[in-house]
């Protein structure tokens, strides 16, 4: 605007100074006339210049103001905006910590006093079996042996829950570590788990991370679980730790050849206690995964899987 009104005002003083200097030496007036003209021409000049830029600053100054004023309004409405939303999100985020808090106080109360009952139900199911009369009848043998394994199940699922209570309140403490390391650390514990299986593991080596390395020992040692369950029909079963470049940096990931599972049940997996596979066929708790995902999620990742039936599965994990 400043710019226009002095391209304005050299216009016009040069079309004016022009034009009437020409118009007086076309009129062939007298010396001393044309003198008196120019000096009442220059005043007028100057005269009407300062009132045409009074009123276009004046104007401009308004329009200014207007705007400036429009401009702090909103402003400050979007400064109480973003402080009435950063409210609502800070008492969401309380209710929501106090929430997750009464949840995990309550799995771990409602875990720890159920222990105690299961293992009086398998203690004296197992007492009665071995000192059972001879005269006991099979059946009866039978009976006794379901509620010592349902005990037992149970307890390995009050177990699991308490785990996953704990990784929620435990401190997540990450540095630099070596996922090499810990993969094969957790591959070596599920092994002596499963003495009887024969399962070729591969690890790329030098994978370096920032994590807690207890959490992320847990979080393998259930991925590498699941794919030793899920191989026992294979031969040889395989199972590949690994990493590879992603457009936000490397990811991660177990990979077996295991039985594998449809895709369109993926939703499932992450959700406790939901099984893709029959209890009899490949027994479990379904707490694994959902531990493996609220670890991976406390360390600002995410994990999710892909597979075919009978073609294996693979979970890919990011940190």
């Amino acid at each position: 605007m400043p710019r226009t009104i002095a391209l304005i005002y050299v216009a016009f003083g040069t079309v004016w100074i022009f034009f009437t200097d020409r118009l007086l030496v076309w009129m062939h007036l007298s010396p001393e006339l044309i003198l008196r003209i120019q000096t009442g021409k220059g005043w007028l000049f100057v005269i009407g210049s300062a009132t045409l830029l009074y009123v276009a600053l004046h104007r401009y100054e308004r329009r200014g103001g207007d705007a400036m004023a429009a401009l702090i309004k909103s402003r400050n409405e979007t400064r109480v905006a973003n402080a009435d939303l950063e409210r609502r999100v800070a008492e969401r985020t309380r209710q929501l910590e106090a929430a997750n808090r009464e949840l995990e106080a309550f799995a771990y109360a409602v875990s720890h006093d159920l222990r105690a009952p299961l293992r009086s139900m398998s203690g004296f199911s197992q007492i009665l079996q071995e000192s059972a009369p001879p005269g006991l009848d099979e059946k009866s043998r039978h009976y006794l042996q379901r509620i010592h394994d349902a005990s037992m199940r149970m307890s390995g699922l009050i177990e699991d829950l308490l785990n996953l209570s704990r990784i929620g309140r435990s401190e997540l403490t990450a540095r630099p570590i070596n996922l090499s390391q810990v993969a094969a650390e957790a591959a070596a514990a599920v092994r002596e788990r499963n003495p009887g299986r024969e399962v070729q593991v591969e690890i790329a080596p030098d994978m370096e991370v920032s994590a807690d390395p207890r959490l992320l020992r847990i979080a393998l040692e259930n991925l590498l679980s699941n794919a030793w369950k899920y191989t026992s029909r294979a031969s040889p079963a395989t199972v590949a730790v690994g990493t590879q470049a992603g457009e936000h940096g490397p990811i991660y990931y177990v990979r077996d050849n295991g039985v594998g599972f449809d895709m369109k049940y993926a939703d499932k997996l992450f959700v406790p206690f939901q099984r893709l596979h029959p209890e009899a066929e490949f027994p479990g708790s379904g707490i694994g995964l959902v531990t493996v995902q609220r670890i991976i999620a406390r360390h600002g990742g995410r994990v999710w899987a892909e597979a075919q039936p009978d073609a294996g599965a693979t979970f890919y994990f990011t940190l």
